[in-house]
């Protein structure tokens, strides 16, 4: 898999941008509004999608922990976790 399809749901896209971002610039976090450009969407819309994808409860019941999500000097920042990185089809090591 080389590229996110479109057709695929956002937190998928999510998943796939953030390991793009790990693989290709070492990015271990990546800002909230170049995700959101990364993806073509809204920061709310990614941010929503983003609260589904951390350990954050939403109700009642936590979510899978795949991306950590902090704010680092006033800025939204986005982080894939190791959860994360193992349910990247695209993650793969090899050469």
């Amino acid at each position: 898999m080389t590229e996110a399809p479109d057709a695929q749901p956002l937190a998928v896209r999510i998943l796939w941008a953030l390991a793009q971002a790990s693989a290709m610039h070492g990015a271990e976090t990546v800002s909230l509004p170049r995700l959101a450009k990364m993806l073509d969407a809204s920061a709310s819309t990614v941010m929503r999608e983003l609260s589904l994808l951390s350990d954050a409860e939403v109700a009642g019941q936590a979510g899978p922990g795949w991306v950590q999500v902090s704010a680092h000097e006033g800025r939204w920042m986005v982080a894939l976790t190791d959860a994360g990185r193992q349910m990247v089809p695209c993650n793969n090591t090899t050469d």
